[in-house]
């Protein structure tokens, strides 16, 4: 498994790209648009409009406004709690995401986009090791 320090450290690099994409749904809505659509979850094609692009901008840029809270948030339990052995940060931190993974995951694939729920998986897994690495070193 991965030392402590690496393992923290992966977590911190981890949600910082988190946190910087999140960010950069709220600020470049017209981006993401083109990123959830190149990802295959965009609208269909038969409502894909000028309009409909700019509503879409709205949900964009609240699920990146809610993402960068959650994951600031996620940035300072790992640099402080966590990083100091902290059992109850480590829990609040595999709680969240696991629900966050299980919800997500499984609306995408009741709302019929496999390809939304295997964008899930990079990012499961990239915080999921270090976690996991770091279950015995919390107290």
């Amino acid at each position: 498994m991965l030392s402590k320090r690496t393992a923290i450290t992966w977590l911190q690099v981890v949600l910082v790209v988190v946190l910087t994409y999140s960010i950069s749904l709220v600020v470049a809505g017209s981006t993401a648009h083109s990123l959830f659509k190149w990802f295959g979850f965009g609208p269909d094609s038969s409502i894909d409009s000028v309009k409909v692009r700019n509503y879409l901008k709205l949900p964009y840029m609240v699920l990146g406004a809610v993402m960068s809270g959650w994951t600031l948030l996620m940035v300072q339990l790992v640099r402080g709690p966590l990083r100091d052995g902290s059992r109850w940060a480590y829990q609040f931190l595999v709680q969240s995401l696991v629900l966050w993974f299980a919800l997500d995951t499984g609306m995408s694939l009741v709302l019929g986009y496999p390809t939304h729920a295997l964008f899930n998986f990079p990012f499961a897994i990239a915080l999921g090791i270090p976690l996991l690495s770091l279950r015995s070193s919390v107290s």
